[in-house]
């Protein structure tokens, strides 16, 4: 039986190629959160979330659950362990390909990318209605990356199509730096140098209109690029961009972060007069890589530079630097808390490593993707790909991001509720990285180090870990780090009874979170999910930053805390 089920836009159900009406809110309710929640639900679960109005939820849920099986078949709704899911391994379901499947540019420009239940409301059942629009968001932001990277693998060999689909993804999200400098750039690579200084014009017009502020000047880096080629005399380039490349990922290697964007800025130039499609693909994933990793606010500035890294890459068959670049830009979603987007293209990012059998770029694309993961409170998710990621990492002989990637297990694990086995992952993790020589992620493991002591009751280790990675984090200048600390030392405040001083931290540790605007938003929108409890939601405006970070990544498990907050 081949069973499809469209839930983007318009809902429809196909099965064997005919189609299967299914009536009813409820029950398309029901279907659409057996095939998203990240974890199976039990039918009194699923009874509370989308019946709490009925006199009798359970027989409710039955009735729906009836009208879904008789839609699908008997056999695509199975229960185990008391607990609901979708049996059919032959299911197609849009919404979900989204985030677990690399499809291809031909899928992308069939499919609807609408709204997910498009005109449907659940004002009785605020729960599901909360959980939609949050799940809204999230699948919205993974079909805007979907188009992103059809365009991108489209640009060059059917650049028509490729505006279109950048124009369906800007209606998704009208203000995506690097979608519109992908759109220049498709205009300039087939020679259509008016229509790239039309683009550019007309998107400053709509900025200035619309956000009081003028459009990026990396939108014109495709113009810049056009201009420059042929335009340089020396005799070989390529030995100077070579020479420039090398000496920028040195600088990055001993953290020299000034020396080494301005080594990788001149490494690009050079490289883009070369014809040297491999070079310049290299030099513009060091670029992008420094200017992502440096705590310098340029993130959104970077993916324009590695999505033209990415299309470089693969065009020369370079799986392995293909696969970096995706993962440096799915990184920067992860940061920003733009989970559709991040779980798409971290896909994508392992996906190429696989196909070029290289277990170093598997293992990070795999940690960054279990980190997202864990984020979104897809955690039984996390941990299975987190222990891959690990296993990879042990055969590719990366000690460094072995540490790492057991840093965001031991987070997941916690977050699971197992903290001792949490607790010794960040010890071992710690002691890992600072074994390693990766320094600037020793606070990160000890912040979970003491979040596991606190939760065991062990004040003692906990105030330390904290403490130091406090001392670390600020000697480094970097913000999480600063702030996830200070929250921790806040936490052992309010365990202490001392409230107002928990308050005076988080609030402290909040500003110094947000000093810059490429910094992680979870961090910010738990510092903030803290404040609000401790104040009893007494500040709506804390509330509402609060509300925006959580819905917008979603992160479920600190809405609902706000939501409990805002009720009492």
């Amino acid at each position: 039986m081949t069973l499809r089920i469209k839930l983007l836009g318009l809902p429809r159900v196909d099965v064997d190629g005919e189609h299967r009406e299914l009536a009813g809110k409820k029950p398309w309710a029901l279907l659409t959160y057996l095939a998203l929640a990240p974890r199976a639900p039990s039918r009194r679960e699923l009874a509370e979330l989308l019946f709490p109005e009925a006199g009798d939820p359970l027989a409710a849920e039955r009735w729906a659950l009836v009208q879904v099986r008789r839609a699908l078949g008997a056999d695509a709704i199975v229960e185990r362990d008391g607990r609901l899911a979708l049996g059919s391994a032959e299911a197609e379901i849009d919404a979900r390909a989204l985030s677990t499947k690399t499809l291809s540019p031909e899928v992308v420009e069939r499919m609807d990318t609408g709204e997910l239940l498009e005109g449907f409301a659940f004002d009785d059942a605020p729960a599901f209605e909360q959980w939609l629009a949050l799940e809204r968001r999230r699948v919205a932001s993974a079909a805007r990356d979907a188009l992103r990277w059809a365009a991108t693998l489209l640009a060059r060999s059917a650049p028509e199509r490729a505006l279109g689909l950048v124009e369906r993804a800007t209606t998704l999200e009208p203000f995506d730096d690097a979608l519109h400098e992908l759109a220049v750039d498709i205009h300039v690579t087939r020679g259509d140098l008016p229509a790239a200084r039309a683009y550019v014009d007309a998107v400053d017009r709509r900025y200035r209109a619309e956000l009081g502020q003028p459009a990026p000047t990396t939108l014109r880096r495709p113009l810049e690029r056009s201009a420059t080629i042929g335009s340089r005399a020396h005799v070989s380039p390529a030995v100077t961009a070579k020479a420039l490349l090398e000496t920028a990922q040195a600088r990055l290697a001993a953290g020299e972060y000034e020396a080494a964007v301005d080594a990788a800025r001149r490494a690009a130039t050079e490289s883009a007069t070369t014809g040297d499609r491999g070079l310049e693909a290299r030099a513009l994933v060091t670029l992008g890589t420094v200017l992502i990793h440096s705590v310098r606010g340029h993130d959104r500035e970077a993916i324009g530079l590695m999505t033209r890294a990415f299309q470089l890459a693969d065009e020369t068959g370079d799986g392995a630097l293909a696969s970096e670049a995706a993962r440096e830009i799915g990184y920067v979603s992860f940061l920003e808390a733009d989970y559709g987007a991040a779980e798409s293209t971290l896909r994508r990012a392992v996906d190429l490593a696989e196909r070029a059998g290289d277990d170093a770029a598997l293992g990070k694309a795999l940690t960054f993707l279990g980190a997202t993961q864990t984020d979104r409170g897809d955690l039984e998710s996390a941990d299975a790909t987190l222990r891959r990621a690990i296993e990879r990492l042990t055969a590719a002989g990366d000690a460094r991001w072995r540490f790492f990637a057991l840093s965001h297990l031991s987070r997941a694990t916690l977050r699971a509720g197992r903290v001792k086995e949490g607790g010794a992952a960040a010890a071992e993790a710690t002691a890992g990285l600072r074994a390693s020589g990766w320094h600037s992620a020793v606070p990160w493991a000890l912040v979970l180090e003491g979040e596991a002591a606190l939760r065991q009751d062990d004040r003692a280790l906990a105030r330390d870990r904290f403490a130091e990675a406090f001392a670390l984090g600020t000697e480094m200048g970097d913000p999480c780090w600063e702030g996830l600390s200070l929250r921790g030392l806040a936490a052992l405040e309010a365990a202490e009874g001392h409230r107002q001083r928990a308050v005076e931290m988080l609030s402290e540790a909040h500003t110094r979170c947000t000093r810059v605007n490429d910094t992680m938003r979870w961090a910010e929108a738990l510092i903030l999910t803290d404040l609000v409890e401790l104040e009893h939601a007494a500040q709506p405006d804390r509330l509402a930053a609060a509300r925006r970070l959580t819905e917008q990544g979603p992160i479920p498990d600190l809405a609902e805390r706000l939501r409990s907050a805002a009720k009492r």
